[in-house]
C-alpha cells in the first residue's frame, strides 16, 4: 500500500513540479514557524530557579495617603527606602534582600586601560545564598560587613579578568567613584532568563558585573 501512494506521488511530482515545491515549501515555512515560537515560549515560560521560585516573595507595601485611594488597585512594584530598611532591620525572613539597580564609574590600575562605566547592584549580604549565586573565588560579604558599612565589592569573572587577567583578584583594590573598595569574592557565570530580582530593568539582558553593599 505505501508503495502505491508512494508511485502516485511521484506522478503528481512529474506533473505538477511548481505546485508540488510550493507546497513543500509552504510546509517548511509553517515548520520552522512553528518551532521558532516554541522555543521564544520555552524561553519566556522558563523558570530561572526553579529549586526556589515557591520560597521567594516580594513584599508590597502602599506608602500613599488616602488622598486618593482606590479599593482593590495594586500598590507599586517597589517599596520606599524606609520601608525596605525596616523590613531588612526586623529580620522576619529567614533570608531578607534588599537592592536596587545603579552604575559606577570604573577607575583601573592596569596600564593602558580607560576608566568606565558599568552597571552595579547595591543589595545587602543574604542576595547571594538567596538566589544560589555561584562563586570563582572568595565568598559574598557577611551582614557584619552592611552593619559596618564596609566598602568591600563581589565582581564577575568577566571583569575580573578584565581588570587583573584572572578570576583570582580577591583581596586587591578596587577604585569606583573616586572610592577604594576591597574585592571579597569573585562570580562564575550568572545569567537568569528573566532577571527575576529586578524584572524592572532589562529582564533578558546581562546581569550587573558589580555588587555592592547597599548600606555603603
Amino acid at each position: 500500500m505505501f508503495a502505491y501512494y508512494f508511485d502516485l506521488a511521484l506522478r503528481s511530482f512529474r506533473r505538477n513540479r511548481v505546485l508540488t515545491a510550493l507546497m513543500v515549501l509552504a510546509i517548511a515555512l509553517g515548520i520552522g514557524a512553528s518551532m521558532t515560537t516554541l522555543t521564544v515560549f520555552h524561553v519566556l515560560s522558563g523558570d530561572p530557579i526553579p529549586q526556589k521560585s515557591a520560597k521567594l516573595f516580594i513584599p508590597q507595601l502602599d506608602p500613599q495617603s488616602m488622598d486618593g485611594y482606590t479599593k482593590g488597585e495594586e500598590p507599586d512594584d517597589q517599596v520606599t527606602r524606609y520601608d525596605a530598611e525596616q523590613l531588612l532591620r526586623e529580620s522576619k525572613g529567614d533570608r531578607q534582600a534588599l537592592m536596587t539597580g545603579g552604575g559606577v564609574a570604573v577607575q583601573p590600575d592596569k596600564q593602558g586601560l580607560a576608566p568606565f562605566g558599568i552597571d552595579a547592584r547595591y543589595t545587602s549580604a543574604d542576595f547571594f545564598p538567596m538566589f544560589d549565586i555561584p562563586f570563582l573565588a572568595g565568598t559574598p560579604w557577611t551582614k557584619s560587613s552592611d552593619d559596618a558599612h564596609d566598602r568591600v565589592v563581589v565582581i564577575t569573572k568577566k571583569l575580573s579578568e578584565k581588570l587583573y587577567g584572572t578570576v583570582q583578584s580577591v583581596g586587591k583594590t578596587l577604585r569606583m567613584d573616586g572610592n577604594d573598595f576591597r574585592i571579597v569574592g569573585v562570580m562564575d557565570d550568572y545569567r537568569p532568563k528573566p532577571k527575576f530580582y529586578d524584572l524592572n530593568s532589562d529582564r533578558y539582558g546581562e546581569a550587573e558585573q558589580i555588587y555592592l553593599p547597599f548600606s555603603t
